[in-house]
Order: C-alpha cells, then sequence, then structure tokens
C-alpha cells in the first residue's frame, strides 16, 4: 500500500512503526514504478521526537487508488512546438505538399486582449497586474467582478485583429478592387528615437517567388516593392522578401526609409526639364509640364510621383514594364540626369534665361553662376548635344499626328 503525504512517504499499518529509512527506500522505489498513481483520500503523517514516524488514520476503510495523468503534451510542449506542429513547418510536411499553392497557414497570438495574472477567473494580483498599494492601503489579492461575457469579448477582440478581408474605405484601395498594388501601408516603424510620421508607404507589387532545393523542392517566398516619401521630395524604394506577405511588406516598408533620394522640384509641381533616361530594358520619357496639367503616366509613376511631391509630369514607359525596372528607371532619372538652374549656370559658366507665355516670351533670368563670373566665349561646337528627336513628337508639332485618346474624358486616379 502506497501512502503519499506532505511531509513523508511510508508503507505500512498505523500500529506499527517502521523505521525511516526503510520506508524512505521502499518509497522511492514505488514512486518509480507509480508515477501516475494518486490517492484519493490521504493520510496525515506526524514526524516523532525519536525520528520515527507516526501514522495516524483509519486504515480500516478501503483507500481507492485509480490512475491519472498529471501531464499531456498540451501542457509539457511549448507553444512554439505546439505551433509548429498546427502549421506543419515541418520538413516532411513540406515535402509532401511540395508544390501545391496551398492557403498558409499564419501563427496568431492568442493572448490578444489579455492581462498578465488574471487567468480565466480574472484576479488581481498586487504587484503584477495591479499596485501594490494605493493611498496607503495595501491591496490583496482578490477577484474581479464576475462578467459572464468577458470570455466571448475576448474572443471576438481576438478575432477582429486578425480578421483580413476587413472593409477598407475607398481612398484605402489601390489600384485594383482585388490586388495589394497602390495601397497604403502608413507610416514606417520608428528606429530607437526618430520617428517618421510625416512619410507613407505605398505598395507597388507583391508577387510569389519560388526557389528549387535539394530536400524541399520548390520553396515558395513572397516578395514585395514599396516605395515611401514625404511628399517635399524625399523619397526611396526598397524590396523585401519573406515566408508570407505581411512580413514581406514590413521588411521592405522599414528597408525603404533607410535609402532616401533628396528629388530636386521645379516651383515643387513639376521637374526642371524634359528627361529621357534608360535602365536594362526600360525607357521613360519624362516631360516638364505647367501646373495644373496633372499625372499622366503609368499608376506606378503615379505613385511614385504623389509620394515624391510632383504634381504635373507627362512620362511614358517603353520597352520592358517590369514595375522594378520601371522604379529604377524613374529613380535614376530624377536622381541623376535631372539638373536643377543653379547647377546648369555653375556648370557653363552663364546665365540661365527662361520664356514664359504669361510674361509675353520675355526672357527671365532664373539663375546666375554662383561664383559671378560669366563666360564670354560662345559655346563650342563639340559641347552641344546630339539631341534624339521622336517621330511622334515632330508630328505633334507640325500638326500630323493626332493621338486616338485625344477628346476623350479620362479619370485621374489620386489618393
Amino acid at each position: 500500500m502506497l501512502v503519499r503525504s506532505p511531509f513523508c512517504i511510508g508503507i505500512g499499518h498505523a500500529e506499527r512503526k517502521p523505521k525511516m529509512a526503510a520506508p524512505m527506500r521502499v518509497a522511492a522505489r514505488a514512486i518509480s514504478l507509480y508515477k501516475d498513481v494518486t490517492i484519493v483520500r490521504s493520510v496525515s503523517v506526524l514526524p516523532s521526537v525519536s525520528g520515527k514516524v507516526l501514522m495516524t488514520s483509519q486504515l480500516n476503510q478501503p483507500i481507492n487508488i485509480q490512475p491519472c495523468r498529471h501531464v499531456s503534451f498540451i501542457n509539457k510542449l511549448t507553444a512554439d512546438q505546439l505551433w509548429k506542429g498546427v502549421l506543419a513547418e515541418g520538413s516532411g510536411a513540406m515535402r509532401g505538399a511540395r508544390g501545391k499553392r496551398t492557403k498558409k497557414r499564419t501563427k496568431r497570438d492568442l493572448n490578444i486582449g489579455q492581462i498578465i495574472g488574471e487567468g480565466r477567473d480574472a484576479y488581481v494580483w498586487p504587484g503584477l497586474n495591479a499596485p501594490v498599494m494605493t493611498a496607503g492601503v495595501i491591496h490583496r489579492i482578490q477577484k474581479k467582478d464576475n462578467d459572464p461575457e468577458r470570455e466571448q469579448k475576448l474572443i471576438e477582440e481576438r478575432d477582429a485583429w486578425y480578421k483580413m478581408k476587413s472593409k477598407r474605405l475607398k481612398r484605402q484601395r489601390g489600384w485594383t478592387g482585388g490586388t495589394l498594388g497602390g495601397t497604403s501601408l502608413g507610416s514606417p516603424d520608428p528606429i530607437g528615437n526618430r520617428k517618421f510620421e510625416d512619410f507613407e508607404a505605398r505598395v507597388l507589387e507583391v508577387r510569389n517567388v519560388f526557389n528549387m532545393t535539394a530536400n524541399m523542392g520548390r520553396k515558395r517566398s513572397v516578395r514585395a516593392l514599396v516605395v515611401v516619401g514625404n511628399r517635399k521630395g524625399a523619397a526611396g524604394f526598397a524590396v523585401g522578401k519573406a515566408q508570407d506577405a505581411r512580413t514581406a511588406l514590413k521588411k521592405a516598408k522599414n528597408k525603404a526609409v533607410n535609402v532616401l533620394y533628396y528629388i530636386e522640384r521645379y516651383n515643387h509641381h513639376t521637374i526642371y526639364h524634359d528627361i529621357d533616361v534608360t535602365f536594362q530594358n526600360t525607357r521613360i520619357k519624362m516631360r516638364k509640364q505647367n501646373r495644373g496639367y496633372g499625372l499622366q503616366c503609368h499608376r506606378i509613376l503615379q505613385t511614385c510621383g504623389r509620394l515624391i511631391g510632383l504634381e504635373d509630369l507627362y512620362a511614358r514607359v517603353h520597352g520592358s514594364k517590369n514595375p522594378l525596372g520601371i522604379v529604377h528607371c524613374f529613380f535614376k532619372g530624377l536622381t541623376k540626369e535631372q539638373e536643377t538652374h543653379q547647377q546648369l549656370a555653375d556648370r557653363k559658366g552663364l546665365h540661365v534665361v527662361e520664356f514664359r507665355q504669361e510674361c509675353a516670351m520675355r526672357p527671365i533670368v532664373v539663375a546666375s553662376p554662383s561664383d559671378g563670373r560669366v563666360r564670354e566665349e560662345p559655346e563650342p561646337e563639340d559641347d552641344i548635344p546630339d539631341i534624339k528627336l521622336d517621330v511622334k513628337d515632330v508630328k505633334k508639332k507640325e500638326g500630323l499626328y493626332k493621338s486616338p485618346w485625344e477628346g476623350i474624358y479620362r479619370k485621374e486616379y489620386r489618393f
């Protein structure tokens, strides 16, 4: 017969008084053999002065012994191990489902809305989830008011947090309702004490990429292209890769804010001059426009232009329409190919003159050399750029070309 008590463990009858060493040896062996056995009725054991065990219990009544398990795989394993089994992140599960375009399960935080120490019964623990003392009164461990709907409210709050297909406002939608392109991601995460509240991030592309490995086969990942800007000339873009779209977008957003470009704008609304730029197989023609013209260009260029702070621009994309190539080409033209009036005056050593229709086409000096010395020598012939004219531009000047979209109302996308 096995007897377990808070003080010691012994085996025998109540009238019998064995020595201390023998019951302990037998009890240790019994514990090693019967780990999952417990006693329904407890027996009180008191130590005597002589060092022997005194048992005060009536063992005439039968004792019911039933097996039970104190631990299971739910409270034995850690949360990460349990989630690994639920999400099937093992190598065997991935090999069995390789090449399958199934919906990936994501790990969820089941503790949203809960306060540490409360538990299901909502207890108040001073020093843990409540102050120890208030107005000179020491708080004690106590139970909160019983709220029958408390657990239901926690479940609703948790489900609302992870509800992906929530209804979004029209201004928060992207280019189309079914894709993430053009949607807003808010401000980037702060870095230390520096915050980026005046910056905004927009999604340009989200696509699945696959890598062929020897063990896992086709390994899927998500690549996201994000652009950030403060609408005052500072902007940047970056690419983020992860196993799911949410992590990839967060990586790209926080990475883009670390690689910013400052782009000069003419009168804070357009570019300084016409630009023709090429990046790999992508070519972009950008034309300077007057105020009120708007952004008549590719939707990727519209999104980038608004985050930069451009309001009036005409641009046309030729060649490859790869989104990453378009963004590279656009930023290359604005940062490396564009030249301000002051930079042109310093390079040429001449005054920069502009002719405007609102000023009756009279010359207006917009920039002069910084050192004040103007070059008197004429422009050398070799320094005159060889401008490549586009056939359509020439026909437009001569009035021989008419766009098929001329006269058709076009609604411009704005956010």
